[in-house]
């Protein structure tokens, strides 16, 4: 089945969950949801769906003139406040769940990288608003150096299938979460999945610890972190060596071996990589190259942050929060089998005569993708729309420049960017 089509089901899979009753009772908060009123559970969902970063009375009045009132009721912006709080997080990280396992019982070919899938791991500091809920759950922050100015930030991690470009699975803690503790839950998520053979999990910088790698080694999952200078077996690297991380009979464990490789980057710096895949068909070359693989999982956050703007909230407490982060999770991963689509149409009718390489525009299918969505569910489109955005991103196409390249931005005081009151208007 092809990408788009693959979008369209799930779509279609999200339209008959919707529907049932049976599976929007399990996310109800008790009480609530009973009674015919105005503002129904589903009306809600489409809601969430519908917003954009702009004003609650800019959605209102949107959503009312795009999806007709016998869709959207008229109700004031505090009663949709309101009733949302009434509706846990957990639909919506049960549809997410659902397109993730449509997305690969459907998939029929995936791609390959000399033999192997390639998922790689990262966190991301993500700002959330100032409130008592996200206070007490994500803990507080100072605006350096005026300590009485406080707000909050939480821990996103995700697990990305780099080559497939879908997020797989997707947590949202605490600041002072764990990063480590958030793989090995990504990673038990990939053996549920029953996708995890033949699979090179990568890490960046930071998650390595000896627990970590004898965890991954423990439960059979092939991995490559990058190390920090300081580790011993480093400072004693050149080229590509085994080193061994000595067992301990008072825990139980055994001597292991890892393979420590360094790295030579362009500009004369070195790196090292460890990992324990001992195939010496695997060149030092090959390894630099299945690291810098990870590098679309930092887009992903990009685009997350920069296209859907995730740290821009329509409610403050950590329900909406939680709500919101899976609501465009979901999205971006509808996204990408649409772009995946369009990318295959545009190399296939590419001519070896041209000069530059094309590729699909995101940030115009997100758009065209973010309002047609709640009309699916409404019934005023149907999923064969998405055959429409398909064919008209096909014509709205971006110039690949490769060997691109910017240096990073380092924030070196700590402050907030977002702000409830600065709303875009639209």
């Amino acid at each position: 089945m092809e990408k788009h089509e693959i979008c369209k089901l799930i779509i279609q899979k999200i339209k008959q969950y919707l529907s049932s009753p049976d599976c929007l009772e399990a996310h109800r908060e008790k009480n609530h949801f009973i009674r015919k009123r105005k503002l129904s559970m589903l009306h809600l969902v489409t809601y969430l769906f519908y917003t954009t970063k702009a004003s609650m009375y800019q959605n209102l009045s949107a959503i009312r003139d795009d999806l007709l009132p016998s869709n959207f009721p008229e109700v004031s912006k505090q009663a949709v406040s309101k009733a949302r709080q009434f509706i846990s997080p957990s639909l919506f990280q049960d549809l997410f769940t659902l397109s993730v396992d449509i997305f690969y019982k459907n998939l029929k070919k995936r791609k390959l990288w000399h033999g192997y899938h390639i998922f790689a791991i990262d966190g991301s500091k993500i700002e959330v608003p100032n409130s008592p809920s996200n206070f007490d759950f994500f803990g507080e922050m100072f605006t350096y150096p005026h300590k009485d100015r406080k707000f909050s930030s939480g821990l996103a991690s995700i697990v990305y299938d780099v080559l497939d470009d879908y997020i797989v699975h997707a947590s949202l803690h605490k600041y002072l979460g764990s990063e480590r503790a958030a793989a090995r839950e990504h990673l038990k998520t990939l053996e549920d999945l029953n996708i995890y053979k033949n699979s090179v999990i990568v890490f960046d910088r930071g998650y390595y610890s000896e627990d970590m790698f004898r965890y991954c080694v423990s439960n059979g999952y092939l991995c490559l972190m990058r190390l920090r200078e300081k580790f011993k077996m480093v400072r004693s690297c050149h080229g590509d060596t085994v080193a061994i991380l000595p067992g301990n009979s008072k825990t139980g464990t055994e001597d292991i071996k890892i393979r420590v490789l360094e790295v030579i980057l362009s500009d004369g710096s070195r790196e090292y990589l460890g990992t324990n895949i001992f195939d010496t068909a695997m060149s030092v070359d090959m390894f630099r190259e299945l690291y810098f693989l990870r590098w679309p999982v930092e887009g992903k956050y990009m685009e997350l942050k920069e296209k859907f703007l995730l740290e821009e909230y329509s409610g403050k407490t950590k329900t909406a929060v939680f709500q919101e982060f899976y609501i465009n999770l979901l999205m971006s991963n509808l996204t990408s089998l649409i772009k995946n689509k369009v990318d295959d149409d545009i190399d296939e009718h590419m001519t070896t005569t041209g000069k530059y390489r094309y590729q699909a525009n995101r940030a115009y299918i997100i758009g065209r993708l973010k309002k047609a969505f709640p009309k699916i569910l409404c019934n005023i489109l149907q999923t064969e729309y998405i055959d429409q955005i398909v064919s008209d991103a096909f014509k709205v196409r971006s110039q690949i420049i490769p060997g691109r390249k910017f240096r990073r931005k380092t924030r070196k005081l700590v402050c907030r960017k977002h702000f409830p009151n600065l709303r875009p208007v639209n």
